[in-house]
């Protein structure tokens, strides 16, 4: 079928092609037979020669514009009827396996060679197609799944074969696979060979096994499909080799550490040996990739961002490469973590030296043209360096060096116009603030009320939010700047409201800071002519009367309750006059 459609366009192309040249010899006929004119006349001046309007027939199927959503029929011939005979096909092997077990037809090794024959079949089928073509692909692929079929049916199925040829099989098959997917720049065989490869070990998993040789085993394998993603940039292979790779080792974490009471050291050092070998072919083979592209684009081609032979414009790293720059390294401290029990304090050294080798590869990067890739390992140095402080720092000195690196992640934003780092910058401070109002929400057991560590903490960390994290914003972003100094302000009347009320008629004492400090706000929008100020000490004077009537009309004695009712009348009123005094005019 698909012949005869190709056939048919190509008949219609000519049809197509000796319309057209008809078409031009009809023009050149008519310009040298014109009346009035011989061959070599010229127009004359203000003369406009017609030429004939042709017209040619096209095609109605051939006019027709594709569907933005359904394929069109060439691509559902090739493509979809293609995948769909490959699936069912593979799936009639497996069956034919099972059915013939149960059916008692022919013996094992007649079986499995059958299998081997549709590999061999569909590998001869997909060599003798056309180079480049969806169609060689699958059928290239479909005979190395026949391959890891028949493989995994004679391991489970079968016993007239020993385990260990069967593993040479199935090992020998992910190799050729990936040699084919090099040779004939066919990404669906390296894909299909990681995937197989990977998954042989479980595929034919028995009860037992040896540690070392699984991750020697994944190492080898991963190094092949990380070499051949190094020179062919397959995003697929890649994150085919990633979720399979780190799937083994979960999987050799949960057997061999989670679930045994007493790991022994052979194994966490297998285990251990094993992920950082895996994170660098997830994570440094791809940066070594991008850094080899951005020297030279010709050489080492990725696809659609550059053509061999021309020069990039500005040359940005893949999102996926930025990525992985972040999370693999955060996996494997944790999954490190999860190895061996040696104390968050050695932990929170090993973080602190991660962030240094990834804060050194920052220059270099940059340096190679890489701004955006290089930012991204500063921004991965700075979660390493978060979280050293987590591990080696607690209580007050943790909250303060918190609060400085999300400060100076604001700077650098502000100094770069990184906007991932400035949404870092955000997302710590607003951990910080849901921290602060957990601090704020209990009470203080403190002897001494403002003075003591804990307040002196919070009221920095008040500040920082308050006053300098605002002038390293864009003056254009005024509500973020309002945000911050509206935290920063509830902050403030919670640290008195947290503070005072250790002391006896401690509501009163918190009545009068709110007060004063309403009135100071309340200055300081007069003074800097500013509506925005104003309204907030209004809104905070109004706050201090509703806490007058509310709460301290029942929870304070009556001698006070008078003194207070009495002094803020006589404040508001001195204050309402000075205020009329001098910015009267003021709208």
């Amino acid at each position: 079928m698909a012949k005869e459609n190709q056939q048919e366009n190509l008949e219609k192309r000519i049809a197509r092609l000796e319309q057209k040249v008809a078409a031009l010899e009809r023009l050149l006929s008519h310009n040298k037979t014109a009346p009035g004119r011989s061959d070599n006349s010229t127009p004359e001046p203000g003369e406009h020669a017609e030429e004939p309007k042709v017209h040619i027939k096209e095609d109605p199927a051939s006019s027709e514009k594709p569907s933005r959503w359904l394929p069109d029929e060439t691509t559902l011939g090739k493509n979809w009827l293609n995948w769909l005979g490959i699936s069912l096909l593979l799936l009639g092997v497996a069956f034919l396996f099972k059915y013939s077990i149960d059916q008692g037809w022919l013996i094992p090794p007649i079986r499995s060679a059958f299998g081997l024959a549709i590999g061999f079949g569909l590998l001869g089928s997909g060599f003798a197609s056309v180079k480049g073509t969806t169609q060689r692909q699958i059928l290239l692929g479909g005979g190395i799944a026949s391959f890891y079929i028949t493989g995994f049916a004679t391991f489970q199925l079968y016993s007239f074969i020993s385990p260990q040829i069967v593993w040479i099989f199935m090992v020998g098959v992910t190799l050729l696979s990936l040699y084919l997917a090099s040779q004939h720049n066919e990404m669906i065989l390296s894909v299909l060979g990681t995937a197989g490869g990977l998954g042989t070990p479980f595929m034919l998993y028995s009860g037992d096994g040896s540690l070392q040789m699984l991750i020697l085993y994944t190492c080898l394998i991963l190094s092949g499909s990380g070499a051949l993603y190094l020179l062919k940039a397959w995003k697929p292979l890649l994150w085919t080799t990633i979720i399979g790779g780190w799937l083994v080792l979960m999987v050799g974490w949960a057997n061999n550490i989670y679930n045994v009471l007493e790991p022994t050291l052979a194994d966490k050092w297998t285990l251990q040996l094993g992920a950082l070998f895996s994170a660098g072919i997830f994570w440094i083979i791809p940066v070594v990739r991008e850094v080899l592209t951005a020297k030279n684009p010709s050489r080492w081609s990725d696809g659609p961002r550059h053509k061999p032979g021309t020069e990039p414009k500005k040359f940005v790293a893949h999102v996926h490469v930025q990525l992985l720059s972040v999370v693999i390294p955060v996996l494997l401290l944790f999954y490190s973590y999860s190895v061996w029990s040696i104390g968050n304090r050695v932990w929170g050294v090993i973080a602190l030296i991660s962030s240094l080798i990834l804060g050194y590869s920052y220059l270099p990067l940059r340096k190679e043209g890489l701004q955006k890739l290089s930012l991204v390992h500063g921004f991965s140095a700075l979660i390493m360096i978060t979280i050293s402080l987590f591990l080696l720092l607690e209580g007050e000195v943790l909250l303060i060096s918190l609060t400085l690196e999300a400060l100076c992640l604001r700077i650098i934003s502000a100094k770069t116009g990184d906007q991932n780092i400035a949404l870092s910058s955000h997302v710590l401070f607003g951990f910080l603030a849901l921290w602060m109002l957990d601090r704020l929400m209990t009470p203080s057991t403190a002897d001494l009320a403002l003075l003591n560590l804990d307040a002196l903490t919070e009221l920095f960390i008040i500040g920082i939010a308050g006053i300098m994290v605002p002038r390293y914003l864009d003056s254009r972003d005024r509500n973020i700047i309002a945000i911050y100094r509206l935290a920063a302000h509830i902050g403030l009347l919670g640290w008195f409201l947290n503070e005072l009320l250790i002391l006896q008629d401690g509501q009163a004492y918190v009545t009068i800071a709110w007060g004063i400090y309403a009135l100071l706000i309340l200055f300081l929008g007069f003074y800097r002519n500013s509506s925005r100020i104003r309204f907030l000490g209004m809104l905070t004077i109004l706050l201090v009367v509703g806490k007058l009537f509310l709460v301290d009309l029942s929870q304070i004695s009556t001698l006070l309750r008078i003194l207070l009712f009495i002094g803020f009348g006589v404040v508001f009123l001195v204050v309402s006059y000075l205020l009329h005094q001098k910015w009267g005019d003021t709208d």
